[in-house]
């Protein structure tokens, strides 16, 4: 089966594109802080990924993966397979705090599995062909999201 390539920064975008034109159900607010905080995690595990795959010297472009020449294990990989895309969730965490709204959760769950189905199950299977045993030991020890 061949499979969807949609970037992720654009399933991010619809997801939170969503959230804010979902009617608001149950209103409640959040200190703003919190949102911030969030937002500055999200942006240093973000950039924590970036700099490791630059260091590694291998490609960061989740549609050209049969590129990736080293599979990268240490530093916040060591923690979450996908750290760049955890940066995404907790953005749109951030999001819909902001949001203030009950009924803009819906993105997230929907963001977990759309970027699950068309993004990491794919990108697990190109690692798995690309680093074999390698691969599927760090499989083993580090979890897909956190």
């Amino acid at each position: 089966m061949k499979r969807i390539r949609i970037p992720p920064p654009l399933l991010f975008i619809a997801c939170a594109a969503l959230m804010g034109c979902l009617p608001p159900v149950y209103v409640f607010s959040v200190p703003v802080w919190w949102v911030f905080i969030i937002l500055l995690l999200a942006a240093g595990i973000a950039v924590a990924g970036l700099g490791q795959f630059y260091r590694s010297g291998t490609t960061i472009s989740p549609i050209s993966l049969e590129k990736s020449s080293v599979l990268v294990t240490n530093g916040v990989y060591a923690f979450s397979r996908n750290p760049m895309y955890l940066s995404l969730l907790l953005i749109l965490i951030a999001w819909f705090l902001w949001l203030g709204a009950l009924s803009a959760v819906i993105g997230l769950p929907l963001f977990v599995l759309l970027m699950n189905y068309l993004q990491i199950k794919p990108e697990e299977n190109m690692l798995n062909n690309l680093f074999g045993e390698a691969y599927r030991a760090y499989c083993r020890k580090v979890r897909r999201w956190l």
